[in-house]
């Protein structure tokens, strides 16, 4: 029986950086607050600020993730923190990244640092200004100097998280400070960044605009997009 559904942000809850169908958001609101159904959570890419807001928007009391599950956020108490996995010996690491990336990015006119987060190394833009372009200089440089890290990507960003610090070990995370198993817990997601998650869950979706490596390895591979197959997954658990 599933009683945590998590959620990604972008390309779930809606598309990265279009306007939130606040229609739909509130049908989600709705069900959330009906009797029997699974709690909700969010795990999401996006720095603490984000998710903080976010969870605040959709009345959520329960821990939520933030940069991938790196970090956590309780609403009720206000207060967050970081993954015991994220060492000081990690942190100096993200830090050289961050530096490498910054680099790089200063030749893309277009591209973007996401200045946010700490637990990663993040940029955004799109595939016109060289993104592309950047991954592949970043993710030569990261599997070299930084085997320990994963370079994940998409149309519009680039995140190099450490090993251990993925969306599987953050909902593992979120599972034991809530005290349930990972087969009491569904998880919807759209990127190669969701995958590791999607694959230790107890049910696993991926909407319409997901990528197409996902759709074959989740249980229900939606036909709709971003919140409606977030509705239709909450409401099929």
């Amino acid at each position: 029986m599933i009683k945590l559904f998590v959620s990604d942000i972008d390309g779930c809850l809606a598309m990265p950086y279009e306007s939130f169908r606040m229609d739909r958001i509130h049908a989600l609101m709705d069900r959330m607050q009906e009797p029997g159904r699974p709690t909700f959570s969010l795990c999401s890419g996006r720095a603490y600020a984000y998710v903080e807001a976010m969870t605040q928007l959709l009345g959520i009391r329960v821990p939520t993730l933030f940069e991938s599950g790196a970090g956590m956020f309780d609403v009720t108490t206000g207060t967050s923190k970081f993954h015991p996995s994220f060492t000081p010996e990690i942190r100096r690491d993200v830090k050289d990244i961050q530096a490498f990336m910054e680099q790089v990015i200063d030749r893309y006119p277009g591209l973007s640092m996401d200045h946010a987060k700490l637990t990663q190394g993040a940029a955004a833009g799109r595939e016109e200004y060289g993104l592309y372009d950047a991954l592949a200089e970043i993710k030569e440089f990261v599997d070299r100097e930084f085997p320990h890290f994963n370079t994940f990507h998409t149309h519009i960003s680039i995140d190099v998280v450490p090993e251990g610090l993925t969306k599987a070990e953050g909902i593992s995370w979120l599972a034991e400070e809530m005290g349930l198993s990972m087969e009491e817990i569904a998880f919807i997601g759209d990127t190669n960044g969701d995958l590791p998650a999607l694959k230790v869950v107890g049910r696993s979706f991926c909407p319409a605009n997901g990528q197409d490596a996902l759709k074959a390895q989740v249980d229900h591979a939606s036909d709709l997009n971003d919140i409606e197959a977030v509705i239709e997954a909450f409401d099929q658990v």
